[in-house]
């Protein structure tokens, strides 16, 4: 019978700009399911990164640590559901450390997470941090940035036109940590053998095409030289934000 294991590489770099990296990211590929995390802080004075990595140890907490409370437990049973509890309490965690000390009021996090689930994936994300999929040559952004850009596209005060050209395109209007209720957007698809996945922060995509992505995916190379590759890029197109990478390529075995 077979099974599908998974190959992970991760990278994250301050970039040239900032002077301390607020993303965080997260891989645990030896549990069930297997999870992987990127948190994209901000905030300011280095609360973005304590955001951020509160954000990976709820994570990390909920899969291969301690269960979620037993209520939460009996309602939310299943990986799908786990994921969403696990966002909820990290904004919960967020937020209360910003309560206990006035320094780290309104910092916050975006999150995107990966759970492979048996045959399918659920997809979790709050904010502009990104997920894609590489099948069959064809990329696709598996999330939607929770952006002011994006709300004024739906809307219809922006045309697709005028959006290259919007001066706000990178302020978010979703994060973990700026209000006491999240909302967590969740998908579940299919997932197969050959399936090459990337996780990332905006630094990474504000700088490097959809196109570079796919065509540094499809090379097939292992996934740490293909994370390294697409963050030496970002670096190369000015590196102006912290930039992580997480990529994850999928195969069958006999089990």
């Amino acid at each position: 019978m077979k099974r599908l294991r998974f190959r992970v590489g991760a990278v994250t770099h301050t970039g040239h700009v900032r002077d301390h990296n607020e993303d965080a990211f997260l891989v645990l590929p030896d549990v069930a399911p297997w999870l992987v995390v990127v948190a994209d802080g901000m905030g300011g004075h280095q609360s973005g990164e304590v955001a951020s990595r509160l954000t990976v140890e709820e994570m990390a907490a909920a899969f291969a640590g301690r269960p979620p409370e037993r209520t939460l437990l009996r309602r939310r049973a299943n990986a799908r559901e786990r994921l969403i509890t696990a966002i909820e309490q990290a904004n919960r965690r967020v937020l209360g450390e910003a309560r206990r000390d006035v320094g780290k009021q309104g910092m916050g996090t975006t999150v995107v997470a990966l759970v492979i689930d048996g045959g399918s994936v659920h997809v979790a994300h709050v904010g502009d941090s990104r997920a894609y999929r590489l099948r069959d040559d064809t990329l696709k952004q598996l999330t939607r940035d929770h952006s002011l850009l994006n709300d004024y596209l739906d809307m219809g005060l922006l045309t697709p036109e005028q959006a290259a050209s919007f001066p706000y395109k990178n302020v978010i209007v979703r994060a973990v940590g700026l209000s006491p209720f999240v909302e967590v957007e969740v998908d579940t698809l299919d997932v197969s053998a050959g399936d090459r996945f990337l996780l990332c922060s905006d630094g990474l995509t504000d700088l490097v095409s959809d196109t570079t992505i796919r065509d540094r995916l499809a090379r097939g190379d292992d996934p740490i030289n293909t994370a390294e590759t697409l963050v030496k890029l970002a670096l190369q197109a000015g590196g102006l934000d912290n930039v992580t990478a997480v990529v994850a390529h999928t195969h069958a075995e006999e089990s």
